[in-house]
């Protein structure tokens, strides 16, 4: 009876088809019902099971024979049940989420799953799949090797599931070539941000895929799981095949070999604009700057009354007769008057009710910490400049200083200003060469200097280093000793044998502060000369007016002392104002991340000075460490030295807090481009041209560009933080006003938009040359900075006979674990993915992933290295280098 039954029913429902074949406009199921001479019910439920195999479709109340029902089908699978074995079979393998992917009649992928509670799965899928097969790794095991005519269907409008989703079909249509060549498909993050996984395709016995076998795994631990992973997805997919070929299947040869003109358009690139994004409506309503574009044209139309206002919150000894002398490219501030830079950073509060104000927290690299009044600072100040008198040094005197950042580095920078010498810091670490140079350069007549620094758990000795860089020059030094091998001339000895009585030498305001040499990383080291009275003013507006600092705030610039950061910010704007600025010696994440958050903590920062390059490494670390950590008094991070990734902005800002990036230079003494809190920020642009600054993207010609066109960005007029010269080589700082008719070339390409905020694309040595496009470094590593699994990047280009430069990009992992293999398939994904960012199917890229990136001792990196490896050419001055 039952076999009757069913054999009745397989009848009716080709009585049903025949019917439906008649009738191709469409039959209602009342009318199918009087046809049959059955219930109403009943042709509901014979019409419902042929839809839902694919016989039959539904438009509106009318049914129609489905366009595939008479197509040819899949052959049948002989033992259904080995499907179900195999993906039971992966996820004992794997542990992991599994899924099995098999094509229906209508081309869509159906799929099974199995996984225990807990494990991730693929986000807005259905268990029917009939679109978005190029973002799934499912998917693009299956698409690789159906029938061309298929598979063209498949690469049209393409839809973007997440910013790393490929949506250009030669793209796509190369990476189903490497699928087919590999035998599985790879992808990471194309479908769901934080998700990533691989399948391989199950065959048929005639050899047509008939779906996929896959695994799911969180992004963060693909690249330690991946070998694993593939190893079991290829041999389980393998064993649930019918069909084994043994030559790589070659399936879409023809859209290959089209030309490019005759593919589809791919769609528009997703531009690198980032969205405004506004500070917290109580940072805004409590900023010290409430209007930016009113203070900005104030200060262009009239910068001496605007410079001027500002300068009288100071202590002068006698007044200023000019405000500005300007000699282009030459510049004079406060013409005449006398003022010292240490009278207004200590004395004026040590006698004043702020004397028992805390002025300076100095951590030290050996665990001691340090925490000084104001009164405090200035005797000890007092003490050391009487100490270095009494050693001969007197006014114009130049003092090196290579010692870590701490305590006593910060006393004697202020005892020689405090006396009018002239202090040159040298990083500690730089190698003798380097430190001799410095010295021989500018004369030095004393170096204080360290015989040992503690970093990273490590004693990192300079006494030999430092007698070798000195050896037959005439000059002392005054040894810093922590060795407990005392020397002639101790640091503390001769502070500890002065009285706290020396004052502070009325200077002329254009008066040498300092001496402090670049980077090195664009070249030869330059001696940027900055001032008393200029650099006092400037630096202190900026504070206020950008960084937002308020009464009784407490900063921490995470820079070194011996780089302009650490001048600027970590030490003489903040005691210029009154206000307590935080030092540390070692390294931010020692002896493990969470030591950046408890300083922070501990010290109650209310503004943090750092770099992209210290971001990016607590981005990697993992925002678990910041979870513990109360940071309630943390109002606003500063972030200076390279580019700011809108992803590390991003970061910064959900667990820190609202982020200022800005741009300047050594030369220019303190900021130059950034945004202001109550002007919105975007991420990936360093921001506006702040107030006293003047500043354009121009042409070679020096003709200002319309917004979105690149160009050199150059500094209209100097101002009072402004260098004064390069020392010993005025020659060179006259050139770089003259590069640019009129102007000072800071050596970096930008871009303006129609709003005024400016992006930093590289510098203009670094600009890449790739046929007929024009590159800078900074928008490459931008590009890739935005892929989930880079932590940092690094862009060249190597020369190339048939098309000027191929772009050669140095990728750091967030994950520095990964196999080789693993490492193979990231190559690839990457270079992908550079391409659809930078817009440039044809662009030749290479990607090499390595464990470390050159840098500077101030996080800059060294590109130039990177290219004169490449090369094997003389890389130049490498004395900054960080070991």
């Amino acid at each position: 009876m039952a076999q009757t039954r069913k054999l009745t029913t397989v009848q009716t429902a080709l009585r049903v088809l025949a019917y439906l074949a008649e009738h191709p406009e469409g039959v209602e199921a009342a009318r199918l019902a009087a046809f049959l001479g059955k219930s109403l019910s009943t042709a509901y439920a014979l019409l419902a099971s042929l839809v839902a195999e694919g016989f039959a479709e539904r438009e509106g109340s009318l049914y129609k024979l489905s366009r595939t029902a008479l197509a040819r089908s899949p052959a049948p699978l002989v033992e259904p049940e080995r499907l179900a074995d195999a993906l039971e079979e992966l996820y004992l393998r794997t542990r992991e989420r599994t899924y099995l992917a098999l094509l229906d009649r209508e081309g869509r992928l159906r799929l099974s799953t199995r996984g225990r509670q807990g494990l991730p799965k693929l986000s807005g899928v259905e268990e029917v799949i009939a679109e978005g097969f190029h973002a799934l790794a499912l998917g693009k095991a299956v698409l690789a090797f159906l029938e061309p005519e298929v598979q063209a269907g498949h690469l049209q409008n393409l839809r973007a599931y997440t910013p790393l989703t490929l949506t250009d079909p030669l793209t796509l249509e190369e990476e189903l070539a490497k699928v087919r060549r590999m035998g599985f498909a790879v992808e990471i993050e194309e479908h769901a941000l934080g998700l990533s996984s691989l399948a391989a395709p199950i065959f048929d016995p005639e050899g047509r895929v008939l779906g996929a076998l896959g695994v799911v795994v969180p992004s963060r631990r693909f690249p330690y799981a991946f070998t694993r992973l593939v190893q079991a997805v290829q041999e389980v997919a393998k064993a649930a095949s019918s069909y084994h070929p043994t030559e790589p299947v070659s399936v879409g040869s023809e859209l290959l070999s089209q030309p490019l003109e005759n593919l589809p358009e791919p769609p528009p690139t997703p531009a690198c604009e980032e969205k405004a994004v506004p500070a917290p409506p109580r940072l805004v309503a409590e900023a010290n700057l409430r209007d930016y574009r009113t203070e900005y044209e104030r200060s262009l139309r009239d910068p001496e009354g605007f410079w001027a206002a500002w300068a009288r919150r100071f202590f002068w000894f006698s007044p200023w007769k000019e405000v500005c002398r300007l000699e282009p490219p030459h510049h004079r501030w406060f013409v005449g008057a006398e003022t010292n830079i240490t009278y207004n950073a200590l004395d004026r509060y040590a006698e004043g009710p702020r004397r028992n104000h805390l002025a300076l927290i100095a951590l030290a690299g050996d665990g001691a910490v340090h925490k000084l009044t104001y009164r405090e600072l200035r005797d000890l100040t007092s003490r050391l400049a009487g100490g270095l008198r009494a050693l001969g040094v007197g006014p114009g005197d130049r003092v090196a200083v290579y010692m870590p950042t701490g305590l006593e580095m910060a006393l004697t920078f202020l005892a020689c200003a405090r006396i009018g010498a002239v202090h040159v810091a040298v990083p500690a670490g730089m190698g003798a060469q380097a430190l001799r140079e410095r010295l021989v350069d500018t004369g030095a007549r004393l170096l204080v200097a360290a015989d040992r620094m503690y970093q990273g758990g490590r004693v990192l000795p300079f006494a030999g280093l430092i007698e070798e860089a000195v050896q037959d020059l005439d000059l002392e030094v005054l040894w810093f000793s922590r060795g407990g091998n005392a020397r002639p001339l101790e640091f503390w000895e001769l502070v500890e044998a002065h009285r706290p009585n020396t004052p502070p030498l009325p200077v002329d305001s254009e008066h040498p502060l300092f001496i402090l040499y670049t980077s090195g990383s664009t070249g030869k080291p330059k001696g940027v000369v900055h001032v008393h009275g200029g650099y006092m003013v400037g630096i202190t507006y900026h504070l206020r007016a950008l960084f937002d600092l308020k009464e009784g705030d407490v900063m921490w610039a995470t820079a070194d002392l011996s780089w302009i950061v650490g001048h600027s910010y970590g030490l003489y704007a903040p005691l210029l104002e009154g206000l307590t600025t935080v030092l540390r010696a070692e390294r931010l994440d020692y002896p493990d991340p969470g030591s950046f958050y408890e300083t922070l903590e501990e010290c109650g920062v209310n503004v943090l000075l750092t770099s992209p390059t210290w971001l990016r490494t607590f981005r990697r670390h993992g925002e678990e460490w910041a979870k513990g950590a109360d940071l309630g008094a943390l109002r606003l991070v500063g972030c200076v030295g390279e580019y700011l990734a809108p992803e590390v902005w991003r970061w910064a800002r959900n667990h820190l807090a609202h982020v200022l990036d800005n741009w300047w230079q050594t030369e220019t003494g303190g900021p130059c481009l950034s945004t202001p809190v109550c002007m919105p920020a975007k991420p990936g642009k360093a921001g506006l041209p702040l107030p006293g600054v003047e500043m354009r993207v121009v042409d070679g010609l020096g003709r200002e560009l319309p917004p979105g066109e690149k160009g050199h960005l150059v500094i209209c007029k100097p101002f009072p933080h402004f260098m004064r010269t390069f020392w010993n080589d005025d020659r060179r700082y006259i050139e770089q006003w003259s590069r640019i008719p009129g102007c000072y070339t800071t050596g970096d390409i930008a871009v303006r938009d129609e709003e005024g905020y400016i992006a930093l694309l590289g510098r203009s040595d670094d600009v890449i040359k790739a046929g007929e496009l024009r590159i800078g470094t900074a928008e490459i590593e931008g590009a890739m900075l935005a892929h989930p699994a880079v932590a940092e990047a690094a862009a060249i280009g190597v020369p190339d006979p048939e098309g000027g430069e191929v772009v050669k990009v140095y990728v750091v992992l967030k994950t520095r674990e990964a196999s080789l293999e693993a490492r193979a398939i990231l190559s690839d994904k990457l270079k992908s993915h550079l391409r659809r960012q930078l817009g440039s199917l044809s662009l030749a890229i290479e990607v090499l992933i390595v464990e470390r990136l050159p840098r500077t001792k101030s996080g800059k990196i060294m590109r130039r290295l990177l290219k004169a490896q490449e090369l094997g050419a003389d890389p130049g001055d490498l004395s900054t280098l960080e070991p």
